[in-house]
């Protein structure tokens, strides 16, 4: 599957999700811009104050949820790096 075929496909679910809330698409939305950035490469790293910020998201508890939740809803791999400079790894599926 080519990138671009990759990333229709990702939008194409995360848009029909019922279950989804704004934080989950607003995580996403802060995801995909990283991905493209890197080149639709994936895996990617990912620093979780950047996201919170690209998403406006302000609470740790909710940014970890929507996380744990993409990962359970398998739209990513979500690997955490407690290292601070190197950042989570991110795989979109």
């Amino acid at each position: 599957m080519s990138n671009a075929e990759q990333l229709n496909n990702f939008l194409n679910r995360i848009t029909s999700d019922a279950d989804l809330t704004s934080s989950h698409i607003s995580i996403c939305t802060a995801l995909i811009v990283v991905w493209i950035r890197n080149g639709l490469t994936s895996p990617f790293n990912v620093s979780r104050k950047r996201l919170m910020a690209a998403a406006k998201i302000k609470s740790i508890t909710t940014y970890h949820k929507v996380i744990a939740d993409l990962a359970k809803l398998n739209y990513v791999i979500y690997q955490p790096s407690y290292h601070p400079a190197k950042g989570s790894l991110i795989h979109i599926l």
